[in-house]
């Protein structure tokens, strides 16, 4: 044990160079570099530029700092580098200000107002799949993340999204998503400011995706103001949105307000969703005897299209989807920062100083995981030992948790198992897939081939 006048400091990770530290190899191999951090325990110093920064591998560690001591820790730099993009919405906003915004949005995300969502989602899904041909070459990556952009905007957006808009929001997405990864990367806080072509590029997405969304907010809210004995009825989150009131003030959201949690809603539900179910069906293609378990549970259990109360019956596609956000999750690094002196893992840590944690790193331990680069949606069978708390935390833990989590879940058993209902996807020969990180992570080059199904599959 460390003694309490001078503990030891904690391990540096390899690779580390003068001035931006770490930043190269984040940039450069950010996948490969954080699964070499899962060789220390509880935890690692990093550097994206001179300041360490603290990798939490011990899920102990990151459930003291996520829930039982969260009091103690704010929202890291990242976060105020991403504070231009998505403005004070969830994702970057802190204290009294995050709980009424929560509260204000939870009842878009209750467990029923996620049922009627299936509807659309089996829709899209199935439309998507359906515009393929036997034997066509398609890149899944892609294929994904247009049907999750469908679904989020369809969801957010459904009595108010023309084609316009909807165009507008497909064309700078995918630009804002990769400007944001790159700012929260870059160690200077001087890359952003210099007029090269893919700044320009972002600011200009930036402005026309803000564009698209006031938008479609002054035209939903004059929509309201005409309709106000029917806007109760209407099922899409947005019309929610403005309905809602402080239970205290009774005061409704700000144009500004709306803003930015759309913003953030529509950044957090795309790339996770898609890049997961990019790398589920990346995993099916390499395991085709459990792609061919999960079809025969659609044959056995479930109707098509797929409705909410089907999907409970789905227990080895929601074990599929479970093990893919393990061994492969889609989301990047999530930063911590200490409001106090704090101790973790028997080291002594001054105010200031950040943590950070990363689901990659923390689900594919092996101390927690056995044979954790195995594909192994069994190991979530209800007779299995479960993992300990903080050690499987695909979106987030305590009062940060992700408020969309069961909108993603759903989404992800939805699209699986409407799309593998139709097709089996296998690997395209000579296609070489690798994992690659922007916002989150996802593969890249993913070419599989669409085969019907055989009818004994």
């Amino acid at each position: 044990m460390p003694t309490a006048s001078r503990p030891p400091a904690p391990p540096v990770a390899p690779g580390r160079l003068p001035l931006i530290g770490h930043a190269l190899a984040l940039w450069r191999r950010p996948l490969e570099f954080l699964d070499s951090l899962t060789a220390f325990d509880p935890i690692v110093a990093t550097h994206l530029g001179p300041k360490p920064s603290y990798v939490l591998t011990g899920p102990d560690l990151v459930h003291r700092v996520l829930v039982t001591e969260a009091a103690n820790y704010a929202k890291g730099r990242s976060f105020d580098k991403l504070r231009p993009y998505l403005g004070n919405g969830l994702a970057t906003s802190e204290g009294a200000f995050h709980l009424r915004q929560r509260r204000l949005v939870q009842p878009a995300f209750h467990h029923q107002q996620i049922a009627h969502y299936v509807d659309t989602m089996a829709r899209l899904a199935a439309e998507r799949a359906d515009s393929w041909r036997p034997g066509q070459v398609v890149d899944v990556t892609r294929q994904m993340l247009e049907l999750s952009l469908a679904i989020v905007t369809s969801t957010l957006f459904s009595t108010s999204l023309d084609a316009s808009a909807a165009a507008e929001i497909r064309h700078a997405m995918p630009v804002v998503l990769h400007g944001m990864y790159t700012r929260v990367l870059d160690p200077t806080n001087l890359w952003h400011r210099l007029p090269t072509p893919g700044n320009r590029r972002l600011a200009d997405a930036h402005d026309r995706l803000r564009r698209a969304i006031d938008h479609l907010i002054h035209a939903d809210r004059a929509d309201h103001a005409d309709h106000a004995d029917h806007a109760s009825g209407r099922p899409d989150l947005l019309s929610m949105l403005l309905q809602a009131r402080d239970a205290d003030s009774g005061e409704a959201m700000t144009d500004r307000q709306l803003h930015d949690e759309l913003i953030t809603l529509l950044v957090a539900g795309t790339e996770t969703a898609a890049g997961g179910l990019a790398w589920l069906f990346h995993e099916l293609g390499r395991h085709p005897h459990l792609d061919r378990r999960l079809h025969q549970e659609l044959h056995d259990h479930a109707v098509l299209p797929l409705t909410a109360d089907q999907l409970p019956r789905l227990g080895h596609t929601r074990r599929v989807v479970d093990e893919a956000l393990r061994m492969r999750n889609p989301g990047g690094i999530t930063i911590r920062r200490a409001t106090t002196d704090v101790e973790l893992g028997g080291y002594r840590f001054r105010e200031g100083t950040e943590f950070i944690f990363s689901a990659l790193v923390l689900h594919r331990n092996p101390r927690h995981f056995p044979h954790p680069l195995r594909f192994d949606p069994d190991r979530w069978l209800p007779d299995r030992p479960p993992a300990p708390r903080g050690a499987f935390v695909p979106f987030g833990a305590g009062h940060h948790l992700c408020i969309g989590e069961s909108f993603a879940r759903t989404e992800m058993l939805t699209v699986a198992a409407t799309v593998a209902s139709r097709w089996r996807l296998t690997p395209a020969p000579g296609a070489r897939v690798r994992g690659v990180m922007t916002s989150t992570n996802h593969p890249d080059n993913l070419l599989m081939t669409v085969e019907p199904r055989p009818e004994a599959d």
